[in-house]
């Protein structure tokens, strides 16, 4: 019990290790690119920074299954360094023994990174970009995707629900005459952008006269100006960016309409499969440093091997997500195979350790 909790407090340690690193610099990358936009109206310097340390939570969420590679390397290689993994060994304590032990703070892990790309992400990507771009373009967003308001000329603009590929729903508009009092309601059940003009669906008006309203109603209404779609475009997140809940409603909204979900449904077998791809990756780890140590490798090698095999996933899963979309692969078999591959590569690395 004692030897399960100390290798599990040493690849917590070297996993939070290398998320800082990895998130410094993500910081560091992402503010120099961000210094081309400082000093556009109210876009300083200081709302830099927050942007992108609104974003980062979503970045090491991403990253998290490199990290999780790079801290069991230099957790356990600390401990082949030191001789105790000979120790344990020569005391009986089985490869398995110290697989279980490092997936107990694996799966601690994993869950903590999940609740943290399933609530807090995408909540922190939302706000980084309605920071931006309401001082980049000096106008004023209240509310989130759930119930948007918005002011856009004279009119008021209510949005009830941000959906995507630039559509909203339950919009209503607020027009006030020269005297500032209501002067029409417009309710629309759906909206979408094309043609550089907004193209409300199922649409009914209310006109207020001095001592009388007048009804009317339509199927489709187009407006050349309602809502800036630069300032829509900040709610309208990347699907990466969405939770699973949000990914699954909107892709089945998509698929309800007969419209693209591919890359929706995509991004949520991602978020499905991360777990069990962070988890395997820490598995491959436990066989590298039993090989390096036998073979005398140093930590400086584990480390370069992990960054290298970490940062070879990235890419790689990133391509075979992609290629999944373009040739048309079922999203959760583009989005299952790097994890299948990664678990079936670490159970072929622990049989080879004796």
């Amino acid at each position: 019990m004692i030897l399960d909790r100390y290798i599990a407090v040493a690849i917590l340690m070297g996993t939070l290790m290398s998320l800082f690193v990895f998130g410094a610099i993500f910081v560091f990358i992402s503010f120099v690119s961000e210094l081309q936009a400082v000093g556009t109206n109210n876009y300083g310097a200081l709302q830099a920074i927050i942007f992108v340390l609104l974003t980062l939570p979503q970045m090491l969420y991403q990253l998290f299954p490199s990290a999780i590679l790079l801290g069991g390397l230099l957790s356990l290689g600390a401990l082949a360094s030191s001789s105790e993994l000979v120790v344990m060994r020569a005391a009986g304590v089985s490869v398995m023994r110290i697989m279980r032990s490092a997936l107990q703070a694996g799966v601690v892990l994993v869950v903590l990174v999940a609740l943290m790309g399933e609530y807090l992400a995408p909540i922190s990507v939302s706000a980084a970009k309605t920071l931006r771009a309401e001082a980049i373009e000096g106008r004023v967003l209240s509310g989130d995707r759930q119930g948007l308001w918005s002011k856009y000329g004279e009119n008021f603009v209510f949005v009830g629900q941000v959906l995507p590929n630039v559509q909203l729903a339950n919009v209503i508009v607020y027009e006030l005459d020269d005297q500032r009092r209501l002067a029409k309601v417009t309710h629309a059940d759906q909206a979408h952008y094309e043609n550089d003009a907004w193209h409300l669906q199922d649409v009914s008006n209310t006109e207020f006269k001095q001592e009388s309203a007048k009804a009317t109603s339509s199927e489709l209404e187009i407006w050349p100006a309602m809502i800036s779609t630069d300032l829509f475009n900040v709610l309208n997140l990347e699907p990466i960016d969405l939770s699973a809940v949000e990914l699954v409603q909107y892709s089945r909204y998509l698929d309800e309409n007969d419209l693209d979900s591919d890359e929706f449904w995509l991004a949520f077998w991602v978020k499905v499969f991360t777990p069990l791809t962070a988890i395997g990756m820490l598995l491959i780890a436990i066989p590298l440093v039993l090989t390096s140590q036998n073979r005398g490798g140093s930590s400086g090698q584990r480390i370069v091997l992990g960054v290298v095999i970490g940062v070879s996933f990235y890419i790689a899963n990133r391509i075979i997500n992609h290629m999944g979309v373009l040739y048309g692969i079922p999203p959760v078999l583009s989005a299952g195979i790097p994890s299948v591959l990664v678990i079936s590569i670490a159970l072929v690395l622990i049989r080879r350790v004796r």
